[in-house]
């Protein structure tokens, strides 16, 4: 009797020709996928803190591939549930895929200087349907709400830190 190797079961030079044949666009495609596809983005702890600070509530950090979205599961305020302390809610809708929002993470900082006047909250747009109530239908977006759920303006994306803080301006006395 033949020892028979793991290496070589007694297929013939055909045999292991088509196994080779196959091999390798099977080996090059995995290659081209993984250096094409886009990496997930970090959760930073940092943010993740901020953002529960301005939520009032816990945050769930969802990386993506172009943006990691610190959203709020929290219900947002409305006339059945107002907010008691009467602060104003700023909602930003946000998701996993929007590079852009990825930009604009300095939002959750600048928003913390406004805590006690405002609740800032950042919403998925696939983990909640705040943004079919609202209307909302393009990633970045921010949504102005009073106590009572009200809506009391929109905007789209901020470029930097000073045009956040003149379309919070608008709504809310400097802090």
């Amino acid at each position: 009797m033949r020892a028979t190797r793991w290496w070589n079961p007694g297929w013939s030079w055909k045999v292991w020709g088509v196994v080779t044949l196959l091999l390798i666009p099977t080996v090059g495609l995995s290659a081209w996928v993984l250096a094409e596809a886009d990496p997930q983005t970090k959760i930073d702890a940092a943010t993740l803190g901020v953002a529960q600070a301005n939520a009032d509530s816990d945050v769930i950090a969802i990386t993506g591939t172009a943006h990691t979205v610190y959203h709020s599961p929290a219900p947002l305020p409305s006339a059945a549930t107002p907010r008691g302390d009467g602060r104003y809610t700023l909602v930003w809708f946000t998701n996993q895929t929007c590079a852009r929002c990825q930009q604009e993470l300095f939002v959750h900082k600048t928003m913390a200087n406004y805590r006690g006047k405002v609740v800032f909250v950042e919403k998925a747009t696939d983990r909640d349907n705040a943004d079919d109530q609202l209307g909302v239908k393009d990633v970045p977006s921010f949504v102005w709400l009073d106590a009572n759920g009200k809506e009391l303006g929109r905007f789209g994306a901020v470029a930097d830190d000073a045009a956040l803080q003149a379309e919070v301006a608008k709504v809310v006395a400097q802090p």
